[in-house]
């Protein structure tokens, strides 16, 4: 089972791989007001490592023509937890986003990747990209 796991993580380079006893932290979407109309997002992925610190995976996502594409993407390893509020800060400040534009999904609040997938099934039942 974890060869099929590692093998569909590793489809989608906008998410980390999760190895055994791993799990998500958060997702910090950022959607500026001055670029809704284009159907921008800047997208940050996190994943806590065995050690607390955390994988972070950073891209833009605009939908073109109803169809999503994602570009410039970023990889960070062994950040802080305590780090990831200067990152966030200084995104915000790079996309031009006020604080209503920002959404935190905390998935640190579960135990198992299980919990954490149960979750995001039920909350966006259209919208699987996330789905770990």
């Amino acid at each position: 089972m974890k060869e099929e796991k590692t093998s569909e993580y590793m489809a989608d380079q906008y998410l980390p791989e999760i190895n055994e006893g791993e799990k998500m932290y958060k997702f910090y979407i950022f959607r500026p007001h001055a670029r809704k109309s284009e159907n921008f997002e800047y997208r940050i992925v996190t994943k806590e490592m065995l050690d607390g610190k955390l994988e972070l995976i950073s891209y833009n996502f605009e939908v073109i023509n109803d169809v999503p594409h994602k570009y410039s993407i970023t990889r960070a390893k062994e950040i802080t937890k305590n780090k990831m509020n200067e990152i966030v800060e200084k995104v915000m400040k790079m996309t031009e986003s006020a604080i209503n534009e920002l959404e935190e999904i905390d998935l640190s609040v579960f135990d198992t990747i299980e919990e954490q997938r149960k979750f995001l099934e039920k909350r966006d039942k259209e919208n699987k990209e996330y789905f770990i």
